[in-house]
């Protein structure tokens, strides 16, 4: 009687224990498969971004050298920004589409096309970078001294200007007055009635008005760089 009892006993344990390793077997399988979907998921995910960015680095790139040429930034400057640019707006793009709204943002892939994702996109730290580069190049267009001058020469007051030889120019004294025929300032001749300047140390002779405001910037004479 008690072999029975204990044989049943038995029995009812390793049903027990079958069915709860079972059941541990299933739960790890699905533990197993779930883990793998989610690195599936997570790896198909970068592999599309990285697509997407690749797509949108291609675009910028080519986009980037256009823009840059045309506005003096440099074909390689403009590329390498528009690569930064692109990129970073096809990522936004994919984003847009990944939360259910593939049309509001529609317009982002035609204004990457025609450049106005430059001022529309771009990050303010790429904006800026962009920008400083083109400020950088416009001011190599601004009146420098010569390179050679080790120091600037500062404009001159009104007062000290004033005292400078001036005179009319009329047929009889523009020759002896005014030893150019044009102003170096404005390119424009010299005729009779006009206010002249000559300057006292290099005799050189300009439009009374013109040497007057070049004066006030810079003390020298623009064409011989002689100080006044």
């Amino acid at each position: 009687m008690m072999k029975k009892v204990v044989s049943s006993l038995v029995q009812n344990v390793g049903l027990k224990c079958n069915k709860a390793i079972h059941i541990s077997r299933v739960i790890f399988m699905q533990m197993r498969a779930g883990v793998l979907f989610t690195f599936m998921k997570k790896a198909v995910c970068a592999l599309t971004t990285c697509l997407f960015a690749l797509g949108g680095a291609v675009v910028g790139t080519i986009t980037g050298a256009i823009k840059g040429q045309t506005t003096e930034t440099g074909l390689a400057r403009g590329a390498g920004i528009g690569a930064v640019v692109g990129a970073i707006t096809a990522i936004q793009l994919m984003d847009s589409i990944i939360n259910g709204e593939p049309f509001s943002k529609a317009a982002l892939l035609y204004s990457l096309l025609n450049g106005r994702v430059f001022v529309e996109w771009a990050s303010p730290a790429l904006l800026k970078a962009y920008q400083w580069q083109v400020s950088a190049i416009d001011t190599s267009s601004i009146e420098i001294p010569d390179l050679f001058e080790v120091t600037l020469t500062k404009g001159l007051s009104q007062d000290y200007i004033e005292k400078l030889p001036k005179h009319k120019i009329t047929s009889t004294n523009i020759t002896s007055c005014c030893y150019e025929t044009s102003c170096a300032i404005c390119l424009q001749d010299v005729n009779n009635g006009d206010l002249a300047r000559t300057l006292p140390d290099c005799r050189h002779c300009f439009h009374s008005h013109c040497i007057d405001e070049w004066l006030t910037r810079q003390g020298s004479c623009p064409i011989c760089r002689k100080d006044v």
